[in-house]
């Protein structure tokens, strides 16, 4: 299990330079033409606050209306300027941050989806999505608040003091004492919001599973009139994210009263000192205009400043969690680099055992061997240990005890991609991408030829039912085969199963939502087609003994029978409890 645990201050350093390492030198162009941008904005921020001291002097205490044009062309130029270097400020900023999020999001993508399969369980995959979404958004929230938004409000801050300083050096440093006042509260309010922002994440996951679930499952949710639970559970996500989001949103707005009342308290003192200074040594009221409109201004940047530096505690937080989620190296039985010799499709379990985390033993001291081209059966009750079997031999696993051989070879010494393309597996459970029939059968060998794919779909009698669309094999099927039937669906899976060339096939009561006929048509055909190939079939069904040269009965995690269809039932007590005598 993942820690939870709060990043500290350092640990939010220590991100935020990882960020900008990962991210800057890649992207020289865009910051380059962003820091020209900044410079521009607040070059002329601080012009157009001078320029208060020329409207009053210049203009109106000298009542010039010459002066008034020239004032009037050099107020509209500077506006124009600092509105333009904003807009393309503001533009790079986006393409700086969705340039950054799209590359982290890739990223945790292609990490979560090598992780070890113990990883996905428990776990809604709405909830991966969700973390991924907001990691990546996170990460280029960071470094355009950093070395974009931060960085502009900063250098636009530090040219409005310099006017200030010029038009008055001792009220200029009295603005500067409330600094240390404003980092202090800034400081506490980073502190509560890093406590808060992982949640933020957690709930969102919660929030797209409680929706997506209901959804994908709508006809059970209808049939057994699930409706009410269903939208009591996704209201009750939305509340729980609404509440962390208010939470968040109270710590970050707390920065805006707090400048308004450090702002107005300088201010009011700045008032009476101006006063005092023009009444007493003769200043003119250009000057104070000039300090008071830049002191304003600069109101806005600090402000700013104080909220960015708050909201990238958040995003650093969820940035330092997806940096763990990327450095994490999943786990594999398979780690090694050697191939296995095709058409070798020999299984080898030397007293296996096997347990989950927290867990009883699932597989207890199992041993059997396959030779190339055995067709056998694994039966046995519901957890009996049928599934964590194929799942060792997929390699989703390491045993605790014993050896698997595949091919005799130790699994662990096999190359993780040689295991993968040595192994077909087809489920009852079929998962089938958005996009056409073919397309579908393709993933299980991408360069196939044409002659090779229709082959697959013979075997697999997928014409049987692709000749009655309009567009054939081209045909979408939808959002994971939406489009099509139950058998329909598994037909496409054994196609694809067929299409991979492996030597090893696994199915996973592979059949069970076709019928009789059709079922004996694809067993046949199966057959007919992996004469030389292991077969294994997880079934609870008697029917397919007839295709099998061994059955391999489980009970409760151990080998209780492994003889021939004809002959088991004699010498399993435990099978023929299940099956009966076999006719």
């Amino acid at each position: 299990m993942e820690s939870v645990n709060t990043p500290t201050g350092d640990d939010a350093l220590k991100t935020a330079k990882r960020l900008i390492k990962e991210t800057i030198p890649k992207r020289k162009k865009i910051i380059t033409a962003s820091i020209v941008c900044m410079v521009g904005v607040s070059v002329f921020t601080a012009a157009l606050a001078y320029t208060t001291k020329l409207i009053v002097n210049d203009v109106f205490v000298a009542k010039d209306a010459g002066a008034a044009i020239e004032v009037a062309i050099i107020v509209i130029f500077v506006s124009f300027s600092k509105s333009l270097f904003h807009y393309g400020n503001a533009v790079l900023q986006t393409v700086l941050n969705r340039s950054i999020s799209s590359f982290y999001q890739k990223e945790a993508f292609q990490k979560t989806l090598r992780r070890e399969i113990s990883f996905f369980n428990g776990k809604h995959a709405s909830d991966h999505m969700a973390q991924i979404r907001l990691y990546g958004m996170a990460a280029g929230q960071a470094v355009t608040a950093i070395c974009s938004r931060f960085l502009t409000e900063v250098l636009t801050l530090v040219a409005l003091f310099v006017v200030m300083f010029l038009q008055d050096t001792l009220m200029t440093l009295y603005s500067i004492v409330i600094i240390p006042i404003i980092f202090g509260l800034v400081s506490f309010l980073s502190r509560k919001i890093r406590k808060v922002a992982k949640e933020e994440t957690d709930l969102s996951g919660h929030y797209f599973a409680a929706g997506s679930e209901a959804l994908a499952g709508v006809r059970t949710v209808k049939s057994y009139n699930l409706e009410r639970k269903s939208i009591e559970k996704f209201n009750s996500s939305v509340d729980a994210l609404e509440d962390r989001i208010f939470g968040i949103s109270k710590v970050t707005a707390a920065t805006h009263p707090i400048m308004e009342f450090l702002g107005g308290l300088v201010l009011g003192v700045f008032v009476i000192y101006a006063a005092w200074q023009t009444i007493t040594y003769g200043k003119t009221p250009g000057e104070f205009t000039a300090f008071i409109t830049a002191f304003l201004l600069a109101y806005q940047p600090a402000s700013k400043i104080s909220k960015l530096w708050v909201e990238l505690q958040k995003s650093l937080t969820q940035s330092f969690f997806m940096f763990r989620l990327i450095d994490t190296k999943p786990k594999s039985v398979s780690c090694g680099n050697k191939s296995l010799q095709s058409g070798n499709g020999s299984v080898n379990f030397s007293d296996v055992s096997f347990g989950y985390e927290n867990d009883e033993v699932s597989i207890d001291k199992v041993s059997f061997h396959l030779e190339p081209g055995d067709k056998v059966a694994i039966v046995g009750k519901s957890g009996a240990g049928k599934s964590t079997l194929v799942d060792l031999i997929l390699g989703f696993y390491s045993p605790t005890d014993g050896m698997i051989e595949i091919g005799s070879m130790d699994i662990s010494s096999i190359s993780p991609m040689n295991l993968k393309n040595h192994i077909a597996f087809i489920s009852q459970d079929v998962f089938l991408f958005d996009d056409t029939i073919e397309e579908n059968i393709k993933d299980g060998f991408a360069s196939a030829s044409h002659e090779e794919i229709i082959a697959a779909v013979k075997s697999a009698q997928v014409d049987g039912f692709a000749e009655d669309f309009p567009l054939g094999l081209q045909t979408r099927v939808g959002a994971n085969g939406s489009n099509l039937s139950g058998g329909q669906k598994q037909r496409v899976a054994i196609a694809r199963g067929l299409l991979k060339r492996a030597s090893i096939y696994i199915f996973d009561e592979a059949t069970s939502a076709l019928d009789v006929e059709n079922e004996r048509e694809i067993m046949t055909a199966l057959l007919e087609t992996l004469k030389n190939e292991t077969v294994i079939f997880v079934t609870h069904r008697p029917a397919l003994f007839e295709y099998v040269d061994k059955v391999l009965m489980l009970e409760k995690g151990r080998v209780v029978g492994f003889d021939e269809p004809s002959k088991i039932d004699k010498t399993s007590t435990e099978f023929r409890e299940l099956f009966g005598v076999l006719q």
